[in-house]
């Protein structure tokens, strides 16, 4: 592309990049430079070489003396001066990127395998998960991991309701091979520590439910959510059942959900009678679930004047503001100040643990 302010005049310009935009080279020159004429066939498009056109263009010479100079030909995308949310996404999650850099290929492939099958994994491919994972946790600043599971607490909305459980284990164990009276201990995670758990479950969903030989809980990490660290703790995302097996959390109903869902869609993919090499190799079927999660917010001095909202989580009294849900001013209005650095902080936090939290607007009633 020859510079069309100058056009060979006082300070001739060209730019010249080859074809597949490699290299590009530009000189200046106090002379007019001399074109050439030369045939340049156009690349068969599509596979359809008959239509490739033969296009007339010039080449222009550089002129003895002239100063060239390379340079690269694409450009890096400008970086943040400081780095934010879309910089730091999914450093803290350890997905199959970081199951493949910490545990390699091999292991990556039968766990995938493994989640689809819901078969158990061999115990070198366990020792080889549990070996990278802590690799990674410790890299990233972790001390701690915790089985961290979603109980039900029946809080009807009450704040801590819904909060996720969990207890915090460092990554320490005994020397067990120590011949010492009192054992020293080391940095490690064992395998076992990885995949199950076991604590206290008498208390859930409340207290005296359970005789005292049959009050133990047990987690298992659900392969299916990855691993990742918040507040220093590598978290293993957790069912948690009764000594007998029943559910008592959140997540263990969720995933029996699915389960059905997958055998019976894959009845029914057979009983269609599809042709196609997906639907005849179909091993199982996801459900995916993007919720649109609404809420108030409230200023907390305002929030605990009321006792309502303080023990049930919603309004047992009080009026109606005047300018309600019937009116649009607030449906994806300006985002207060204070909300808006509320919800950067969060969705800080959750595209740093791989959670996409992609759009934030303002709802229709004031104050959601």
């Amino acid at each position: 592309s020859l510079d069309s302010t100058h056009r060979g005049f006082k300070v001739p310009r060209l730019t010249w990049s080859s074809g597949k935009g490699c290299t590009s080279m530009m000189y200046t020159s106090q002379k007019p430079m001399q074109p050439q004429p030369m045939t340049y066939t156009m690349p068969a498009m599509n596979g359809y070489a008959a239509a490739a056109p033969k296009v007339q263009m010039h080449s222009f010479v550089a002129p003895p003396g002239a100063t060239t100079m390379a340079r690269p030909a694409a450009v890096a995308a400008p970086k943040p001066a400081t780095a934010d949310a879309l910089t730091k996404h999914s450093t803290k999650v350890f997905n199959e990127a970081m199951m493949g850099k910490y545990c390699g290929p091999r292991v990556v492939s039968v766990f995938r395998e493994a989640i689809l099958t819901g078969a158990e994994l061999d115990e070198p491919t366990k020792a080889a998960v549990a070996k990278g994972m802590y690799t990674w946790a410790r890299e990233n600043g972790a001390t701690s991991f915790a089985h961290w599971f979603f109980p039900c607490r029946m809080g009807s909305g009450a704040v801590g309701g819904s909060l996720g459980a969990f207890k915090a284990d460092t990554f320490i164990d005994l020397v067990w091979s120590s011949d010492a009276t009192i054992k020293p201990f080391e940095a490690t995670f064992p395998p076992e520590r990885l995949f199950c758990g076991e604590t206290d479950g008498s208390s859930f969903p409340n207290g005296g439910l359970r005789a005292t030989h049959t009050a133990a809980a047990f987690t298992m990490w659900d392969r299916s959510s990855p691993v990742f660290i918040l507040d220093g703790i590598m978290r293993i995302p957790c069912c948690f059942v009764s000594h007998y097996g029943k559910c008592l959390d959140l997540k263990t109903p969720l995933l029996r959900s699915s389960d059905a869902v997958s055998r019976e869609g894959i009845r029914l993919l057979n009983n269609m009678g599809l042709q196609g090499p997906k639907a005849r190799n179909a091993k199982t079927v996801h459900s995916y679930v993007g919720w649109e999660q609404e809420f108030f917010v409230i200023p907390a001095d305002l929030f605990k004047k009321r006792p309502d909202l303080v023990n049930c989580g919603r309004t047992l009294f009080g009026q109606l503001p005047k300018r309600n849900q019937q009116m649009d001013l607030n449906y994806f209005g300006p985002i207060p100040v204070t909300v808006a650095k509320l919800l950067d902080t969060v969705e800080a936090k959750m595209m740093e643990i791989g959670v996409p939290m992609a759009v934030k607007h303002n709802e229709v009633a004031p104050g959601q």
